[in-house]
């Protein structure tokens, strides 16, 4: 009996610590709608355990993913809510990003979160980056702008964020197709910049488009 009870505790110790939160949860997913600035994410968990939980750190791997809990520490029993926010900006595409949460348990002090967010496209660029070639001709290149069906965006302005290339927008048809012209004024150098294309769509709302430029 003995030797039974000995292996039960040796087989116990090599589980993994259980958490002391349990999440209702541990990821979401959400896709944004046209010109969407940002997405919130709520993740519910409760203090299973017999003790106070203090939050001590929160941290996710990119800079446009913000979180935070309602309340510093849970007593047993106590819900929780993490509320988490994602900056859409110009990103487009699937993105995956993690939220690590730190607690001053001893067993499990962290428990990793994820969110996956998808952009779709609300305005088609026929390509988002242009490129020369270092010492290369200094030759203009072509952008053409198309805002999403029944967007009504009307683009008035392109700027770069710097002044090492020269930049047109042209309206074709309005709201429907536009024309960006860019030019290095040198490939002598290496250089690059955004390009921002600003407008505003049937509701009055700003929009803004990037587009990308490189001497290489």
């Amino acid at each position: 009996m003995r030797r039974v009870v000995v292996v039960a505790l040796l087989l116990a110790s090599d589980l993994p610590a259980a958490n002391a939160l349990e999440w209702a949860s541990r990821s979401r997913q959400a896709n944004t709608a046209p010109f969407q600035t940002s997405v919130d994410f709520v993740f519910e968990f409760k203090n299973a355990s017999t003790l106070p939980v203090a939050i001590r750190n929160i941290l996710t791997n990119c800079e446009c993913l913000d979180a935070s809990t309602d309340q510093k520490i849970y007593q047993p029993g106590q819900s929780g809510r993490l509320l988490a926010r994602f900056t859409v900006g110009d990103r487009l595409g699937v993105y995956q990003r993690l939220i690590t949460v730190e607690t001053d348990e001893r067993a499990a002090p962290s428990t990793q979160l994820s969110v996956s967010i998808e952009v779709p496209e609300s305005v088609a660029l026929s390509q988002r980056t242009l490129n020369w070639r270092k010492g290369g001709p200094e030759v203009e290149q072509t952008i053409f702008i198309r805002p999403g069906p029944g967007l009504g965006v009307d683009f008035h302005t392109a700027q770069a964020t710097n002044d090492d290339f020269i930049v047109h927008l042209k309206t074709i048809r309005t709201g429907e197709v536009y024309r960006l012209s860019v030019k290095p004024k040198s490939t002598k150098k290496e250089a690059n910049a955004a390009i921002r294309i600003s407008g505003r769509d049937s509701s009055g709302r700003d929009v803004l488009v990037s587009a990308y430029a490189n001497v290489k």
